[in-house]
């Protein structure tokens, strides 16, 4: 319940827009990005273009994707939630979501 408040909240406040800008900026300025999209070009070049679905690439690529996230960008993310969370009111933020950074 607690934390569809808490999208409720992000999403009103445009907290929710303004994480997502912070997230895909600093994704770019890390490279990230462009190495996911060189593993799904690979991925096709290595299938044959006429092979591969959509579902299948997402299922090979996506764990890679989110293995190679920057700890430090999810050390940030979680930080800003979990301030937000505090200034708005909701308690527990970091025990409910099992984080302890």
């Amino acid at each position: 319940m607690e934390q569809s408040m808490l999208d409720a909240k992000l999403q009103e406040t445009g907290e929710k827009e303004r994480l997502k800008e912070y997230i895909t900026s600093q994704l770019n300025e890390s490279g990230w990005r462009e190495e996911l999209k060189k593993q799904c070009v690979q991925f096709i070049q290595d299938k044959g273009v006429e092979k591969v679905s959509l579902e299948e690439m997402i299922n090979e690529i996506a764990p890679q994707g989110r293995a190679t996230l920057p700890e430090k960008l999810k050390v940030e993310v979680f930080n800003r939630l979990r301030s937000f969370a505090e200034k708005q009111g909701f308690e527990c933020f970091a025990e409910k979501q099992g984080f302890e950074h």
